[in-house]
């Protein structure tokens, strides 16, 4: 792919393209929270949208099937024979063929042995996964780092979520830590928890401090306590996977010095990115979702005085606006709608005239029952009134409140355009139900998408709650 490698630079695009691209031995600490293949889909949020279909969202799906695309990986994964990971994935394809947990361990396998590569040889990498899928990526971890680099695994208790009568309550994550070689760098386990939660006062009530313990508390184990992010806590940002910016200092303090290169090849809302920026370390982040990316510039760095990084593989201009849109049409799709927050993307990919994204109302209008938004995105040069009058027929026959059509060029001829659809009330301000948004104008208005579109509040696609009202657009 040609990437231009960087520190403190984000990436957009797959983790396995782009790292194919990185030099070898060259990052200090690797920090990986990838998708857990908990079978889970977060698009409860348009449970109420009115829509006739059933509307998904790109973002935060974690559901993994065994498909077309599955077997050619796992095809693939058992050739490369330089992948150390080759022969465990023949042997789960024995144990567990054309399965969710083989799609799911191949993928990885795929990516781990790329990360091993760019290790340093003193260099640590702690894999976040769940009870489910840590026994499995323990041995994908085994053949790879190799099963005397194993460190420990670590486990995060937090207390969240109900409880069941079927099962004690699953209360914790796993932590696989690993080295490149026995020569890992690693600093003592951080302090602070107290004695008095470990061992007997004196008769007293008073801590024994005659035994010879340290002033700072007992070094922490292999076992995390750890509070999960509350749905109030001032660090949520609404993605559900979100981990808290606690857990993350912690690993970085620990395996890592100032000014060392760290790496999240699934940087999700940013938690790595910005402990590792607030304790003095370089950074680089991917994703696989430019809206990801864009969130973690503007509420992860940004509110806290630091320097929005470049972000790399998005346009920068309309000449690569038009050569993505020409060469990748489907990341085209994701990026454009990425602009606007509020809106998601659907990840059922239908070309043309299909149903590229969704967002909706924070309430309902006054004169409809109806709040879901739908998005058409068309990477086409010149007049696009073929796409409005079909987006126009899709918010009749999808039953939604607004569409928007998002395009490469200025769209100067859509005040002449007609349609039949209602205009949205709300209280005493009336909206287009139909609007256009171009990525000509995106960049005339320098960046701004809110001087283009005039939109109520809409929810947050993930959360439900509004969308804040602070809009911080990156330079």
């Amino acid at each position: 792919m040609n990437i231009r490698f960087a520190p403190n630079t984000l990436y957009y695009g797959d983790c396995l393209d782009i790292m194919a691209d990185f030099p070898d031995n060259y990052i200090d600490l690797i920090c990986l929270d990838p998708p857990f293949n908990s079978d889970e889909k977060y698009n409860k949020v348009f449970k109420d949208s009115g829509l006739l279909i059933d509307p998904q969202i790109k973002a935060f799906d974690d559901v993994w099937l065994w498909d077309n695309t599955s077997a050619e990986r796992v095809e693939h994964v058992k050739n490369a024979v330089a992948n150390p990971a080759s022969k465990v994935i023949a042997g789960f394809e024995g144990f567990i063929p054309q399965s969710k947990m083989l799609s799911y361990t191949s993928y990885m396998a795929e990516r781990l042995f790329i990360m091993h590569r760019i290790l340093k040889d003193t260099g640590s990498i702690y894999l976040h996964c769940d009870p489910y899928a840590s026994h499995y990526l323990k041995l994908v971890m085994d053949a790879i780092f190799g099963e005397n680099n194993f460190r420990n695994e670590i486990v995060w208790c937090y207390h969240a979520g109900g409880a069941t009568k079927k099962h004690f309550p699953k209360k914790h994550d796993i932590l696989l830590l690993y080295g490149k070689n026995a020569n890992v760098s690693y600093h003592d386990a951080p302090r602070g928890i107290p004695y008095r939660d470990f061992y007997a006062y004196d008769k007293k009530g008073n801590i024994q401090t005659d035994k010879g313990y340290h002033p700072d508390g007992k070094m922490v184990p292999d076992w995390w306590e750890i509070s999960a992010i509350s749905s109030v806590a001032s660090e949520r940002l609404g993605y559900p996977t979100q981990k808290p910016l606690a857990l993350y200092e912690r690993i970085i303090k620990a395996s890592s010095n100032a000014g060392d290169l760290v790496l999240d090849p699934f940087a999700g809302c940013g938690t790595t990115i910005e402990a590792a920026k607030k304790n003095g370390r370089d950074v680089i982040g991917i994703d696989i979702l430019p809206f990801a990316l864009r969130l973690i510039n503007r509420y992860r760095l940004a509110p806290n005085g630091i320097t929005p990084l470049p972000i790399e593989g998005v346009p920068v201009d309309m000449d690569t606006a038009r050569q993505l849109a020409k060469t990748v049409p489907f990341k085209f799709q994701d990026w454009t709608i990425s602009l606007i927050d509020g809106l998601a993307s659907n990840p059922q990919k239908v070309g043309d005239d299909g149903i590229d994204g969704f967002g909706m109302f924070l309430n309902k209008p006054d004169n409809m029952d109806r709040k879901a938004i739908i998005v058409q995105v068309t990477g086409a040069s010149g007049s696009q009134k073929a796409k409005f009058d079909r987006l126009h027929a899709n918010i009749r026959n999808e039953n939604a409140a607004m569409g928007i059509l998002i395009t490469l060029d200025a769209q100067t001829a859509q005040r002449n355009w007609k349609h039949t659809l209602n205009p949205i009330r709300m209280g005493e301000t009336t909206y287009a139900p139909i609007q256009c948004f171009s990525i000509e104008e995106y960049y005339r208005n320098n960046k701004r998408w809110d001087q283009i579109l005039t939109l109520p509040s809409l929810a947050n696609p993930w959360t439900g709650k509004q969308i804040q009202q602070k809009i911080l657009f990156e330079e």
